[in-house]
């Protein structure tokens, strides 16, 4: 199999500041798996609002999940796994390109990283 790199890694030590580098566009993407919904409900907001986008974490590598079916779900707040990836713009007369291209982004991530168990938010 393949290998994937990685150029940067900044972890500024809380999900919501590392959300609003996503947001910013100084970071492009995040993931995480772990964080409560309390720690990244409000970066959620910012790269949300930046037109960003954020979906689940949960990732492929090594998993049973069939190849048709490893397309980016939307975010679980209360799964502990997140992926964040910055606004992407619409290429030149094709509306929607700017999503698609995220959506391919956060699947290449997903495939290089694998699921790690967490009890959901609120199952205690």
């Amino acid at each position: 199999h393949g290998g994937a790199c990685l150029q940067n890694l900044r972890i500024t030590g809380a999900a919501a500041p590392d959300l609003a580098l996503v947001a910013k566009g100084v970071a492009e993407m995040y993931w995480e798996c772990g964080p409560h919904a309390w720690d990244f409900a409000a970066g959620v907001v910012l790269v949300l609002e930046s037109g960003g986008a954020v979906f689940d974490g949960a990732g492929w590598w090594g998993s049973n999940v069939p190849q048709k079916d490893r397309v980016p779900r939307p975010l679980n707040i209360w799964n502990r796994k997140i992926v964040a990836v910055r606004h992407v713009p619409d290429l030149p007369d094709r509306p929607g390109s700017g999503r698609e291209i995220q959506k391919q982004l956060v699947a290449e991530l997903l495939e290089t990283v694998e699921d790690i168990e967490y009890a959901p938010d609120g199952s205690h």
